[in-house]
């Protein structure tokens, strides 16, 4: 299993990300406003955070299934929302290892 700190975090860092691109008003990659994909992206964090911290492990299929849905949206020059998903999907990867 993870580290519960660590899994928050991971978690945390996304959501921080999410807050960011609603600042900046983030477009989609088809120039459409992204703030209703980023809130409910924002609510499923929220959600998944304390589901996985409970856990002690990130959820292979949900963190799957999520990456692919926000790259299908996101734009292609900022990464650094797919980044933190990315540091989610990694925690699972190493929940897996162990």
């Amino acid at each position: 299993m993870s580290d519960p700190r660590t899994v928050a975090d991971a978690f945390d860092h996304a959501v921080r990300q999410v807050d960011r691109a609603l600042r900046e008003g983030m477009r989609t990659l088809h120039g459409a406003g992204a703030a209703p994909q980023l809130e409910a992206l924002r609510a499923r964090l929220v959600a998944e955070r304390a589901a996985s911290v409970a856990r002690g492990a990130v959820d292979a299929e949900w963190i799957g299934e999520t990456v692919r849905a926000v790259a299908a949206w996101v734009p292609e020059d900022d990464l650094a929302l797919l980044g933190a998903l990315g540091a989610i999907a990694r925690l699972r990867d190493r929940a897996a290892e162990r």
